[in-house]
């Protein structure tokens, strides 16, 4: 018989990490042919396949899915800044008795982005440019790092020193952009403007 598929995914991974900070990742098992939870060891391997963090697969399946198993993993962010390519590894399963391999090993790439320590704090006030009621739920961006505002349409992110680029965007509106560089703690105020579409004089003229 041969041995089942296995397919392996990772999530969760943070958008940026600081360098050598410890963070968590998830990482998934599923049997091609959906078979129930088996204690299945799951591994992080970076760059230069040295292994940088380990865990098995619990027995409840994640949320939304039928047969896909996870382990919650923690490891350390890399040394140096940049993107760096990682991988996460099941290995083969195999029946002691009969010393069959039951379930195929598998393995996906995914990347993590270092980043220096943070030393400032940016605070960005999304309102609407017309009434400036604020915005919740706009997408705030300084690449690598990203979040949401708040009820109150406040959003913060802690930054390293240097030059940023900012752009705060939401549903329906015309995204805002400034450039600057951050030396300390700042506030920033993004007016949003409604991004109403054509008119129908506009759409037919």
């Amino acid at each position: 018989m041969e041995p089942h598929a296995t397919r392996i995914v990772v999530w969760d991974v943070p958008p940026a990490v600081e360098c050598g900070a410890p963070f968590r990742v998830k990482v998934g098992v599923k049997c091609a042919a959906e078979c129930g939870a088996t204690a299945r060891g799951v591994e992080i391997r970076d760059a230069h396949g040295d292994v940088v963090g380990t865990g098995a697969v619990g027995d409840v399946p994640a949320a939304g899915t039928s047969a896909l198993y996870y382990a919650d993993v923690e490891v350390h962010g890399p040394a140096a800044e940049g993107l760096h390519g990682w991988e996460a590894r099941v290995a083969e399963l195999v029946d002691l008795p009969t010393g069959r391999v039951t379930h195929a090993a598998a393995s996906v790439p995914f990347h993590v982005r270092a980043v220096r320590a943070p030393e400032c704090v940016m605070k960005v006030i999304a309102v609407d440019a017309r009434s400036k009621l604020p915005i919740p739920g706009a997408r705030v961006v300084v690449h690598p790092y990203r979040t949401l505002t708040n009820l109150d349409g406040v959003a913060e992110l802690r930054l390293p020193k240097g030059a940023y680029r900012l752009f705060v965007s939401g549903r329906d509106r015309f995204p805002f952009r400034s450039d600057g560089e951050i030396v300390g703690d700042v506030t920033i105020q993004a007016e949003l403007d409604e991004d109403l579409g054509p008119s129908d004089a506009e759409l037919w003229s």
